[in-house]
C-alpha cells in the first residue's frame, strides 16, 4: 500500500522563475506514494522555470482556499458548489520568483497559516521558506539556510520573521518541514511523506 493513498498535497509555485528541482523531485516522489497532487500558482499560465523548465499549474492559489475546509458548500459568484478534498500537506516551492510572487501573497499566507493551525503539514524549500517567515510560522525556530549563497532580501525576511539561521540541510519542527534548497529535494520529500502519513484527520 502506497504511503499517501487518499492524501492530498498542494504544491504552491511562483508564477515564474520557480526552481525546477524543488518542484519536480518532490512531485515525482509524492506521486510514487499515490498522493493526489495539485500544483497551484498565482496565474493560470505556463510558468517559466529558472533553467529550462515549463509548468502549467492545475489551479489558482485562490481556488485552493476552498480545499482547506474539507467537504463544504461554498457560495460565490458562480452559485453554490460542493467542494471535496482537504490538503493534508502543503509545499511551497522556491526559486527566485518566490520573492516577487509568493512572499507577500496574502492568500498564500492565509492558506498556510490555516493548514498549520488546523493540524496539517506545511513544508517549504529554498526561497519558499520566506513565506513561512511572512506567515510568522518560524518565529524563534531554526531554519536551514546556506548563508554564503543566500541573498540579502531572503536573509532580511527571515530576520523579520524572527527565525534562527542554521547550517543544517533539513529541519523538521512539529508538522513544519523546511529544506535548504534543491540539493535536499529528495530528503525534503521523504520528510513530508513521513509527516503527512501521520495525519489521520480529514477536516
Amino acid at each position: 500500500m502506497e504511503r499517501l493513498s487518499g492524501k492530498n498535497i498542494l504544491m504552491i509555485m511562483p508564477k515564474d522563475y520557480y526552481d525546477e528541482e524543488e518542484l519536480e523531485i518532490p512531485y515525482e516522489i509524492f506521486k510514487s506514494e499515490d498522493a493526489n497532487i495539485i500544483v497551484a500558482s498565482g496565474k493560470m499560465k505556463e510558468a517559466v522555470g529558472m533553467k529550462t523548465g515549463r509548468r502549467m499549474p492545475d489551479r489558482l492559489i485562490v481556488d485552493s482556499m476552498e480545499g482547506i475546509t474539507g467537504d463544504s458548500y461554498v457560495t460565490g459568484g458562480t452559485g453554490t458548489r460542493q467542494i471535496k478534498a482537504v490538503f493534508q500537506g502543503v509545499v511551497i516551492v522556491g526559486g527566485s520568483g518566490a520573492r516577487n510572487y509568493l512572499w507577500e501573497d496574502k492568500i498564500t499566507r492565509l492558506l498556510i497559516t490555516d493548514r498549520y493551525k488546523s493540524g496539517f503539514v506545511v513544508g517549504a524549500i529554498g526561497q519558499g521558506i520566506g513565506c513561512l517567515a511572512e506567515a510568522n510560522l518560524i518565529e524563534a525556530l531554526e531554519v536551514p539556510v546556506d548563508e554564503s549563497k543566500a541573498k540579502k532580501p531572503f536573509l532580511k525576511i527571515l530576520e523579520k520573521g524572527k527565525s534562527l539561521l542554521s547550517d543544517q540541510d533539513l529541519i523538521i519542527h512539529e508538522r513544519l518541514v523546511i529544506g535548504k534548497d534543491s540539493s535536499v529535494a529528495e530528503a525534503f520529500a521523504q520528510a513530508m511523506i513521513d509527516e503527512v502519513e501521520k495525519i489521520t484527520k480529514t477536516k
